[in-house]
Formats: C-alpha cells, sequence, structure tokens
C-alpha cells in the first residue's frame, strides 16, 4: 500500500525561471508540508517545460533527476528514489482543467501580478489562498519572510503577495538598521538583469531605468520610511545575479567596526536575518550567487561608513527569490 500523502495539493501558473526556481526549492526540501500537483502555463507545452527543468543554464539541480514526461503527467525522480508527478497544461489559467483542486494557487505568470481582483477567480472550490510571485498593491497582505510573515490570517488574507525580489532583502536589512541605529533616509541602487532569451531582443541591448516596487512597498511595511526612501532601478542587458546597494542615513554617526559588528551579528547563526541575509568577506563575483537561498549577499569589504551615511553593497539571485516564497507557503499551510 502506498503511503498517505497528507501535503496540501499546490497548483503554480506560469513556469518563467522564478517558477523553475520554486519547483526546485520545493522539491529539494523533502519535508515541505505541500505538494506542487499542477503546473500551467499560457504558452508552453508540456515539452518544453519538460525541456525547461532538464537543461536550464542556471537552474542546474533537476539535472541529477530522472525527469520522464508520459502525455502531460510529468514525473521527476531524486537520485534517491523519491518521486513526484506533476500534471501540465497550456492555455489561460482560467480553463485549466485542475482550477479548484489545489488548496494553496501560486501566481507567477507576472500578468495577474498587477491587481488582486485579476486573482480572486482562482479562489474556488477547493483553492483557499493565492500567493503572487511579484508585488501586488492591492492584495489582502504582503508577507515578507523574517518580516511580517507571522501575522497571516487565512480568515482575511486570500490573496497574498510574496513581496518581490528587492521587496525581500530591502526590508528586513533596513527594519534591522532601522532597531539597531535609527534610519532617518535611505537611498538604493538596484542594478538589474534581464530574462536570458531577451537578451536576444533590440530593446533590452541598452540601459534601462525603470520604476522599483520597492520605493512603493516599503514604505507601507516600513511606515517610518514614509517620504525618506529613493530607489533608482536600472535594467542592463545581463543575464546573471544583481546588484543592490543601500545607503542608509542614520541618527547618529557610527563607526564602520560598529556597522559591520551589528551586520554580522544579525546576518549570524540565530540572528535575526540569519537565512535571510548572507554575508561574505570580499566580491567574489556575480557567479558566485547564482543559486543563492539568501535574499541578498553583502560584501563586506565593500561596506563603508561617511559620517552619518552606511553604504552596504551586494549581490541578489533575483529569480531565486522563490525560495522565500516556497518559506511562506509551508508557514500559510500550516495555518490553513
Amino acid at each position: 500500500m502506498p503511503k498517505e500523502d497528507n501535503r496540501v495539493l499546490v497548483g503554480m501558473n506560469g513556469f518563467g525561471r522564478f517558477a523553475l526556481n520554486l519547483l526546485w526549492w520545493w522539491f529539494n526540501d523533502r519535508h515541505a508540508p505541500y505538494r506542487i500537483g499542477f503546473i500551467n502555463d499560457e504558452q508552453l507545452t508540456p515539452e518544453k517545460i519538460s525541456s525547461i527543468i532538464k537543461s536550464d543554464s542556471l537552474v542546474t539541480g533537476f539535472r541529477k533527476c530522472k525527469i520522464v514526461l508520459t502525455g502531460t503527467v510529468l514525473m521527476i525522480q531524486a537520485p534517491d528514489g523519491r518521486t513526484e508527478h506533476i500534471s501540465i497544461s497550456s492555455g489561460p489559467a482560467e480553463r485549466a482543467g485542475w482550477l479548484g483542486e489545489p488548496g494553496i494557487f501560486f501566481e507567477c505568470s507576472g500578468g495577474r501580478s498587477s491587481g488582486a481582483d485579476l486573482c480572486r477567480p482562482f479562489l474556488v472550490g477547493k483553492t483557499k489562498t493565492v500567493i503572487v510571485s511579484a508585488t501586488c498593491y492591492d492584495a489582502d497582505a504582503t508577507l515578507v519572510m523574517g518580516y511580517n510573515h507571522e501575522s497571516f490570517d487565512p480568515t482575511k488574507h486570500k490573496v497574498v503577495s510574496y513581496g518581490s525580489c528587492t521587496v525581500n532583502p530591502g526590508v528586513v536589512l533596513t527594519a534591522t538598521m532601522n532597531d539597531m541605529f535609527c534610519v532617518v533616509g535611505c537611498t538604493v541602487h538596484v542594478i538589474h538583469n534581464v530574462q536570458e532569451h531577451r537578451l536576444l531582443y533590440s530593446e533590452t541591448q541598452t540601459l534601462q531605468r525603470k520604476f522599483c516596487t520597492l520605493e512603493r512597498m516599503a514604505p507601507q511595511l516600513l511606515p517610518f520610511l514614509n517620504g525618506k526612501i529613493a530607489v533608482k532601478y536600472t535594467v542592463i542587458p545581463w543575464a546573471g545575479a544583481s546588484i543592490i546597494d543601500f545607503a542608509f542615513r542614520v541618527e547618529k554617526p557610527v563607526t564602520r567596526e560598529e556597522a559591520v559588528g551589528v551586520l554580522k551579528e544579525a546576518v549570524g547563526k540565530s540572528g535575526r536575518l540569519d537565512g535571510l541575509i548572507g554575508m561574505v568577506s570580499v566580491d567574489n563575483g556575480p557567479g558566485a550567487h547564482i543559486g543563492s537561498p539568501y535574499s541578498m549577499v553583502i560584501v563586506e569589504d565593500e561596506i563603508e561608513v561617511v559620517g552619518d551615511i552606511i553604504h552596504l553593497f551586494g549581490y541578489f539571485y533575483n529569480e531565486g527569490s522563490g525560495i522565500r516564497m516556497h518559506e511562506l507557503a509551508k508557514h500559510i499551510v500550516a495555518k490553513l
């Protein structure tokens, strides 16, 4: 007799590299309390999704697995024999045959993230919660792991945003710096990548200045930043890890030693940023941070203090921030 599967069933819509990373973080977590049983993408066929999982250039963990597509059912088998089966569908999510079956719906397509009302049609049948893989300004809640994820209320929070690749490091790091040094202003510079396939497009072969959702979401989650944060966001023709640079103006001047000491304690074992923010002693380049489990990795050697301003430089693997969504999903499952 097969062992009964008591995990909460999850369906995923959209299969870009964020979703691929999320799939890997889930599959690699043998104790995850949920299972991804369905994947839908509006354009990608089951064959293409299977091919991406097998051969993606950055998410390479699945290369050690046995992957077999039989019709529309994908089997993924780990080297130890642990096996998952996922039903793959193509087309609009509203027409997916499995709609209403999973307890949780992962909205990873990007196109629906602009409004919670676009996600509410997925709250049918057995589906109790939609988790959006991007900023969703009118979501019932934006829950950032390590900051306010404990506030999840299943009776109130039906459409939930996990934050974003910049909101996650920005919020937890700024909250920590404020508690330690009293932040009175913050400037953030983001150098952001593009998806690998978009490097072929002519419009990506330049620098693009864009609005960053961190600038709007940070004051909502951290009211002390209202009117006191500016985010400069530039997209470049590059598909590797991205860069994020913080300049915190604090109430009283501090020494570099004080700043480094506080940060090392925070990111260390059992620190408030343990597992969320990492630190390396020297700049080892962006390639070292592909696949990183951290929302951001601070370079210690690049920490500078000028008067009352603390400068922090780091890398972030934005498409890998699916690990935060995975962790949030585990927390939500425990409360359903």
